[in-house]
C-alpha cells in the first residue's frame, strides 16, 4: 500500500461530506464491536481448525495447506484485535508512545500481510485441488507432502517482503507536540519514500491481490467443470460395478466443492479492499490529503469487517461441507466432555 492509501491514520481528520456523529459510529459498530466479537471467534475456531486437522493427519497435502491457512488467518485476526482496540474513541491520540493514527498504520500493515498471505495459500490450496480432479493419477507424483511444506513456508517467507517497502521508506525519531507539551516516538518518511510505495503499491496492491484472484476463479472454474462431469459420469455407471470408484468419485466431490466455496468467498470478502485501493491510487481526491479522505476512511471500516468475517468463517465451510471435520471435531468435543466430567469426579 502506498502513502496514498494509508486513509487509516486519518481517524481524526476533518470530515467534508460524512456526519462526523455518523462516522464515530460506524468506526466503533463495525470496528470495536461486530469486528472484534468475530475476531474472537475466529481466533478460538482457527485453533480448533488446527487441532482437527492435525488430528485428520498430514498425508492429504490439502491439510497441511488448511493448517497453513488457520495459521495465517490467526495472526491476521490478532493483529486485527489490536488494530480494533486502538481504534476505540477510549484510547486518545497521544496517549501512547507513538501516535495513534502511526500506530494504526503499522498494524494495517501487520494486517495487510497475514491477509495477503491467507489469501495466496487459498489460492494454493484451491490450484492443489484443482490438480487432483484434473490428473488424479498424477497429482500424488507432482504434489508431495513435503512440496506442500516448502510452497507453504515459502509464502510466508516471500510476502514477508510486503514488509519491506515500509520499512524502508519510514524512520523512526522524537517529536515535540508544543500543544501537548509532550515528546513522543514518530515515524518520518524518506526523502524516496514516495516513488518507493508507489512501487511497492503496484505489486502488492494490484498485482497480487487481482493475480491471486484469477487463480482463484479459474481453479474454481475448473473444479467446478470438473465436478459436474464426475457427478454425470457417476449418475452413469453402475454403483455395483464400480462402488469404489463411485465412493472416490464422490470424496473428490465434496472436497472440491469446499474448496470452491471457501476460494469464492475469499473473493466476495476481499475484492472491496483490493477495488478500493485501487480508486485510491488512480482518483486524487481519494488520498489521504484529498477531499474524500472521510469517505475513504469510512468504507475502510466495512472492507476491515469483511476481511475479519473472511478470516473467522472457514470453520462453518468444514463443518458443513466436510464429514471427516466434522466426525474429528465431535470426537474431539466429546472427548473434552468425557475429561471434564472425569476431572469433576475428582
Amino acid at each position: 500500500m502506498s502513502t496514498s492509501n494509508l486513509t487509516t491514520t486519518s481517524l481524526n481528520a476533518s470530515y467534508i461530506f460524512i456526519d462526523p456523529v455518523l462516522f464515530d459510529f460506524f468506526r466503533v459498530f463495525n470496528l470495536c464491536i461486530l469486528a472484534f466479537i468475530i475476531g474472537v471467534f475466529g481466533i478460538a475456531a482457527n485453533f480448533i481448525n488446527i487441532c482437527v486437522f492435525r488430528k485428520l493427519g498430514y498425508r492429504d497435502g490439502v491439510n497441511i495447506t488448511l493448517t497453513a491457512l488457520a495459521v495465517s488467518d490467526i495472526g491476521a485476526l490478532l493483529s486485527q484485535e489490536f488494530y480494533n482496540i486502538l481504534a476505540t474513541p477510549m484510547i486518545q491520540e497521544y496517549d501512547l508512545l507513538l501516535t495513534k493514527g502511526q500506530l494504526i498504520t503499522v498494524m494495517h500493515y501487520i494486517v495487510g500481510y497475514f491477509v495477503r498471505v491467507s489469501s495466496v495459500i487459498t489460492s494454493f490450496a484451491s490450484l492443489e485441488r484443482c490438480l487432483c480432479v484434473v490428473l488424479p493419477l498424477k497429482v500424488k507424483t507432482i504434489i508431495t507432502t513435503r512440496v506442500v511444506v516448502v510452497y507453504n513456508v515459502i509464502i510466508f517467507l516471500v510476502l514477508s517482503l510486503y514488509m519491506l517497502p515500509p520499512y524502508y521508506s519510514l524512520y523512526l525519531d522524537v517529536k515535540f507536540l508544543p500543544g501537548y507539551n509532550k515528546t513522543i516516538w514518530y515515524f518520518f518518511y524518506q526523502p524516496y519514500s514516495e516513488r518507493v510505495l508507489k512501487i511497492s503499491y503496484n505489486i502488492t496492491d494490484l498485482a497480487l491481490p487481482y493475480g491471486t484472484f484469477f487463480v482463484l476463479l479459474l481453479c474454481s472454474s475448473i473444479i467446478y467443470i470438473k465436478i459436474k462431469m464426475m457427478s454425470e459420469w457417476r449418475r452413469s455407471i453402475s454403483s455395483a460395478r464400480s462402488r469404489a470408484a463411485n465412493q472416490a468419485s464422490v470424496k473428490e466431490i465434496k472436497s472440491g466443492v469446499m474448496l470452491v466455496t471457501v476460494s469464492l468467498l475469499c473473493i466476495c470478502f476481499l475484492a472491496p479492499e483490493a477495488a478500493l485501493f485501487t480508486a485510491a491510487g488512480f482518483v486524487r481526491e481519494m488520498k489521504q490529503d484529498g477531499i474524500y479522505k472521510d469517505v475513504m476512511s469510512l468504507v475502510v471500516t466495512f472492507t476491515t469487517l469483511l476481511q475479519t468475517i473472511n478470516c473467522s468463517t472457514t470453520i462453518l465451510i468444514y463443518y458443513k461441507m466436510s464429514s471427516k471435520y466434522r466426525d474429528e471435531f465431535h470426537r474431539m468435543i466429546q472427548k473434552y466432555r468425557l475429561r471434564s466430567k472425569f476431572c469433576s469426579l475428582k
